[in-house]
């Protein structure tokens, strides 16, 4: 069994993580826990009822445990791990793997092969990633993270009403709140900032008509977007993401919010990296285009 020993981020940060997890797990055949991600269990049918938030879906759950429950393992599981790998001890049937700030660990290698394959392994750090394996097994990671029937159809309703007036969808995700200090605020735009980018692909994309999605964690006013067919998301966290993840195409600054919306609803993604650089929607058209045909 793989163990995720410990949280990191928000939403999009741990869905990530848990995901390459989850891709690793499928191509060993092994089992996956990760009851960090009790914060958010109660989003995924497939975590609500499961303390332990286990990969394959674990059929013998009952009740769905209380936060008080949930934290109370998360944090037990994180503190015995970090202990003994502070002390340097390891009882041999398990394995603990952590890694610390930037450094990356290859879930598609030979040694983690070979850990999980004879021993428990705990892990804790962020950068644990395989790509190819993200990708070889991208379905099984999105059928897991599917929202439920509820979530789903509030997204279809927003998602509709957009496109009876729109030949084209597009997703901005305006991220403030905590980018305001985030890396001293290097990706925190103004909403209008935002909105000269929507102009601009209102304009290229014309004469089609553009429907704007527009989810912040911010309060937003319609009179700040004149001009333009704008809706908000429901300010409801997956549903906003996964309504973004229901667009045609995708604008928003560095985040693994709007990546994972751009991955499970496999939408062409442009960054917005700085203030000023112009957007160019001819690369992403393409691609968009690639993937419809």
């Amino acid at each position: 069994m793989i163990v995720i020993a410990r949280s990191h981020g928000q939403l999009g940060n741990r869905l990530f993580l848990y995901g390459h997890f989850l891709a690793a797990a499928a191509e060993y055949g092994v089992d996956l826990a990760n009851p960090s991600f009790g914060e958010y269990a109660h989003l995924f049918p497939a975590t609500a009822g499961d303390l332990w938030c286990r990969y394959p879906v674990a059929s013998d759950t009952g009740s769905p445990p209380s936060n008080w429950t949930r934290k109370w393992v998360s944090r037990a599981v994180y503190t015995t791990t970090r202990g003994l790998s502070i002390v340097g001890m390891g009882l041999p049937p398990v394995r603990i793997l952590r890694i610390k700030g930037e450094e990356t660990y290859d879930l598609g290698s030979l040694e983690f092969a070979s850990a999980v394959w004879s021993q428990h392994v705990l892990a804790q750090g962020w950068l644990f990633r395989s790509e190819r394996l993200f990708q070889k097994h991208a379905d099984k990671v999105r059928d897991h993270f599917r929202i439920s029937d509820t979530h789903q159809a509030s997204v279809q309703s927003l998602i509709e009403r957009i496109r009876n007036s729109a030949d084209l969808v597009v997703g901005v995700h305006i991220r403030h709140g905590d980018y305001a200090t985030f890396m001293s605020g290097k990706y925190f735009f103004t909403v209008s900032q935002y909105v000269d980018r929507m102009r601009q692909i209102a304009e290229q994309l014309s004469p089609r008509r553009v429907g704007f999605l527009v989810c912040s964690n911010t309060r937003l006013r319609q009179e700040d977007f004149k001009g333009l067919n704008v809706r908000f998301g429901s300010g409801q966290i997956v549903e906003d993401m996964y309504a973004l993840a229901d667009t045609d195409l995708l604008i928003g600054p560095p985040s693994t919010f709007t990546g994972w919306a751009s991955f499970y609803g496999q939408v062409p993604l442009c960054m917005m990296e700085s203030a000023d650089e112009p957007i160019d929607l001819g690369s992403l058209m393409s691609m968009r285009a690639a993937r419809a045909a």
